[in-house]
């Protein structure tokens, strides 16, 4: 069952959520404030984090920042009663990963389509850093494997790679299939 911190000031709010959200699947769990639920994020392993914004003790902004400034990459959803653009902007620009407005119709659908939608993409940012933190390169010709989208490998040279990629990479060794041949000609004859 997925993990779900809660933290909103309307009681109404978190009632009426908790319930779309076991009925979703998720196991809630519920705090009061902004400093409760920066220390259960830090300390226990949750899949999401919804919050309001006007919470006591540490806003929903600045409990954005703080999860944001200690590198935790747990999805944060904004659960606001104003339908505000520059807040949902700022909220965005701080590290939420989205904005859903109370009054929204189906609620409970859209904040179920959202939450999973963020998760997915923290997963995938997540396995994009561990990827590009152990890049295997060929130890020969220097070939980069990059995994196509139908999981077939293709060997690419360096400067194809970084052209479509940020630097930061760690490299690691391998060794391509055309190398194999050139450099190991009596391996491949099997």
């Amino acid at each position: 069952m997925k993990q779900l911190l809660l933290v909103h000031k309307s009681p109404s709010t978190v009632c009426t959520v908790t319930s779309f959200l076991k009925g979703g699947g998720y196991d809630v769990t519920c705090v009061e404030n902004g400093k409760a639920a920066l220390q259960n994020v830090m300390g226990l392993k949750y899949d999401v984090l919804i919050t309001g914004l006007s919470i006591p003790i540490m806003n929903g902004l600045e409990l954005i920042k703080n999860i944001r400034l200690r590198d935790n990459c747990v999805p944060v959803i904004i659960l606001s009663g104003t339908a505000s653009v520059e807040t949902a902007v700022e909220a965005m620009r701080i590290g939420a990963d989205d904005f859903v407005v109370e009054k929204t119709e189906n609620l409970g659908k859209t904040l179920l389509f959202v939450i999973e939608r963020a998760i997915q993409l923290k997963r995938a940012e997540r396995r994009l850093q561990i990827y590009e933190s152990n890049l295997p390169i060929c130890m020969h010709c220097k070939k980069i494997r990059y995994e196509r989208e139908n999981n077939k490998d293709a060997w690419v040279s360096i400067e194809k790679y970084f052209n479509q990629k940020m630097s930061g990479v760690n490299f690691s060794h391998g060794i391509c299939p055309e190398c194999i041949k050139k450099y190991y000609p009596e391996s491949h004859l099997n």
